[in-house]
Formats: structure tokens, C-alpha cells, sequence
């Protein structure tokens, strides 16, 4: 069985209409990975997700969100 473990992933959108896809997106992956997550959106700061299961699936889920981000914001 994998080890488990948190993470917290940071993400600055450069639009604040992305932030609503990036939180949709997040739940959706999450869900189907068997993830929790907590999500906090600051101005300062963007948008934080802290992320709690196996570190594979952790791994995995932030570089998904990092891949859609990319090819969300081109």
C-alpha cells in the first residue's frame, strides 16, 4: 500500500475567470482519485490546495493540475 501524505500546491492564475475552472477541475480530479482536498483562494497569495492521500496519487493529481493550468493559460 502506498505511504500517505499531505501536500500543499500553490497555483497564481492570471485571470480571475480561471479560478472557478481551476477549482472545478481540482474537485473533479480529486474525487476520481480518492483524494480530499481543501481549497482557500487569497489575492495575495492565489489559489492554495492542500492535498491529502497516497503520495502516488498526490504526485500525479499536481501534475495533472499543473499540465491543465498550462494549456488553460495559452
Amino acid at each position: 500500500m502506498a505511504k500517505s501524505g499531505k501536500k500543499s500546491l500553490f497555483f497564481k492564475p492570471n485571470s480571475v475567470s480561471n479560478i472557478e475552472n481551476y477549482i472545478h477541475f481540482a474537485q473533479k480530479k480529486s474525487k476520481s482519485s480518492g483524494l480530499q482536498i481543501r481549497i482557500s483562494y487569497t489575492h495575495d497569495s492565489g489559489l492554495n490546495l492542500n492535498v491529502t492521500g497516497p503520495k502516488d496519487k498526490i504526485n500525479l493529481f499536481e501534475h495533472q493540475m499543473r499540465a491543465y493550468i498550462e494549456e488553460l493559460e495559452m
